[in-house]
C-alpha cells in the first residue's frame, strides 16, 4: 500500500517575546553604569524621551536622607573628595548610634593619605574616652569602606582586607602575606616555597595575585581617582534590622516629551511625522516601564537575601544560611532565571564590604533530620578550626569531623577534605610546624 502524505492542522503554543519582555531580559543582567550609558544613549536617540530635573532641594518630598543618600553616592561615583571626606560620608551613612559616630570620626582622623591608620588604638580610646574594644569594633566598620585596605595599620593588614572582600584570605597569597611578609619584600621564594611546602611556580603564581593589590588604598585621592565598584544597593541598619536604600541616583531619570506627544494630537502633524513618533513614543513608554521593573526586581531579590542572611551580616560567615536561586524565585514568585538575571554584576555595601549579590547565593547539606547546613558557614567553621588549631598538632580531616558533629553538623570526612582544598588549606601533615 502505498504511503500517502496529508496535511493537517495542529495546535501548538509558544512563548513569543514581546518587546517588552525582551528589553528587560537584556537590562535585568547590566552592570549600574552601563545601565546609565545605555539610557543616556535613548534618551539621545528618542525624541520622545526627555531627562527629568534632579534639582533636589525644589522637590516638596525631599528629605534628610534622600539628601545623605544624595551626598554619599556624589562622592562615591562623580565628584572628587578628600580620603577623609569620603570616609566620613560613609560612615554617616553607615552607623546609627552618635556614639559610634564620634570614635569612627576620631579614627578617620588618624588615618593619614596613604589610607593608614598612625594612631594606637588606646589613644584613640584614651581621646574619646571610651574602650580600646568599642574602637576596634567601629575600626572593623570602617575596614569594609571604599577603598578596600584603607584603616589598616600595617602592610599585612592592608593586603589582607582586600584578599578578605574577595573570600581569598585563606589562600596561598594570603599565606605568604600573614605569615611571610618580610621575606617576600626579599624576594626570597625559595625560602618561601619551603616554608609552605609548595612548587616555586605556585609561589609566583600568588606573587601575581598579590601585585594586583594596592599596598596605599588612599593615594588615589591625591589625584582625580576613578572607582572601580560600585554598590547597586547599600544596607542601612536601624531598629528593625536592615533597610535596603538602592542605589538609582546614579541612574538618569528619564520622562515623556510632552511637546512630542502633543504633536501626535495634532492635526497639523503630517501623517508620516505622526506615524514616527507613535513608534517612538511607544519605544520610550517600553523603556521607562523596563527600568522601573529592573528597579523593583533588583530591590525584591535584594530585600529577601537580606531577610535571609541576616544572621551572616549580624555575625559573619559562621551565619551563612543556604540558599539558592530556585528558593529566592519561590519566594518573589519570579522564574529562577530572572534571579540569576538580577544578581550578575549587581553589589551591594554591607558591614562586610561590597558584596556581589551572587556570593550570598550558596548550597547546603542535609541532615538526617531534614535540616539543611550552609556550605559557606561549614567553610567557615573549618577555616576558624584550623587556625585556632595546635600548630605542632594539627588537626586532621577526620577530627574535624568529630568537632562538627559535636556541633549537629553531620559531614564526610571527604567533604571536609572537598571544603579543605577550596579554601586553599593545606593538610594537616603540611600545616604541622
Amino acid at each position: 500500500m502505498p504511503l500517502e502524505l496529508k496535511p493537517f492542522n495542529k495546535l501548538t503554543y509558544k512563548l513569543k517575546l514581546t518587546p517588552q519582555i525582551k528589553l528587560g531580559i537584556n537590562l535585568l543582567p547590566m552592570p549600574l553604569i552601563k545601565l546609565k550609558e545605555y539610557i543616556e544613549k535613548q534618551v539621545e536617540e528618542n525624541p520622545l524621551l526627555e531627562l527629568e530635573s534632579t534639582e533636589p532641594l525644589k522637590q516638596e518630598n525631599y528629605n534628610f536622607e534622600d539628601e545623605e543618600k544624595k551626598n554619599y553616592l556624589e562622592s562615591l561615583i562623580t565628584k572628587p573628595a578628600t580620603l577623609a571626606e569620603h570616609l566620613l560620608k560613609q560612615l554617616h551613612m553607615l552607623t546609627a548610634s552618635g556614639h559610634d559616630r564620634k570614635i569612627g570620626e576620631l579614627i578617620i582622623g588618624n588615618i593619614d593619605d596613604d589610607g593608614y591608620l598612625r594612631s594606637s588604638l588606646k589613644e584613640i580610646a584614651g581621646s574619646g574616652q571610651t574602650k580600646v574594644s568599642k574602637v576596634e569594633k567601629v575600626l572593623s566598620l570602617i575596614q569594609t569602606f571604599n577603598p578596600i585596605g584603607v584603616g589598616a595599620r600595617d602592610l599585612r593588614e592592608c593586603l589582607l582586607l582586600q584578599l578578605k572582600t574577595k573570600g581569598k584570605e585563606n589562600s596561598l597569597a594570603g599565606q605568604i602575606i600573614d605569615k611571610h611578609l618580610p621575606p617576600l619584600e626579599k624576594k626570597r621564594y625559595k625560602y618561601i616555597a619551603k616554608k609552605l611546602k609548595v612548587s616555586i611556580e605556585k609561589i609566583k603564581e600568588a606573587m601575581k595575585e598579590i601585585a594586583q593589590l594596592e599596598p596605599k588604598p588612599g593615594r588615589s585621592f591625591n589625584t582625580e581617582r576613578t572607582i572601580r565598584l560600585i554598590p547597586d544597593a547599600i544596607l542601612k541598619k536601624d531598629k528593625q534590622g536592615y533597610a535596603v536604600i538602592f542605589n538609582d541616583w546614579e541612574l538618569p531619570r528619564i520622562n515623556l516629551n510632552d511637546k512630542y506627544k502633543q504633536m501626535i494630537k495634532q492635526t497639523n502633524t503630517p501623517q508620516d511625522t505622526k506615524e514616527y513618533l507613535k513608534e517612538r513614543l511607544k519605544s520610550a513608554q517600553t523603556l521607562i516601564d523596563a527600568v522601573r521593573k529592573h528597579k523593583e526586581t533588583i530591590q525584591a531579590v535584594t530585600e529577601e537575601i537580606v531577610s535571609l542572611q541576616q544572621d551572616f551580616l549580624d555575625n559573619g560567615e559562621a551565619g551563612f544560611k543556604p540558599m539558592t536561586l530556585e528558593q529566592i524565585a519561590k519566594i518573589i514568585g519570579k522564574h529562577k532565571s530572572t534571579i540569576a538575571r538580577a544578581v550578575t554584576n549587581k553589589y551591594l555595601q554591607t558591614p562586610w564590604g561590597i558584596l556581589e549579590l551572587r556570593s550570598f547565593l550558596n548550597s547546603g547539606i542535609k541532615q538526617k533530620n531534614g535540616e539543611l547546613f550552609s556550605s559557606k558557614a561549614i567553610k567557615s567553621k573549618i577555616k576558624d578550626l584550623i587556625k585556632n588549631e595546635n600548630k605542632n598538632n594539627p588537626l586532621s580531616d577526620q577530627q574535624i569531623v568529630g568537632f562538627l558533629k559535636r556541633e549537629g553538623i553531620a559531614i564526610s570526612r571527604r567533604t571536609i577534605a572537598k571544603y579543605r582544598t577550596r579554601l586553599k588549606l593545606l593538610p594537616s601533615q603540611s600545616r604541622r610546624d
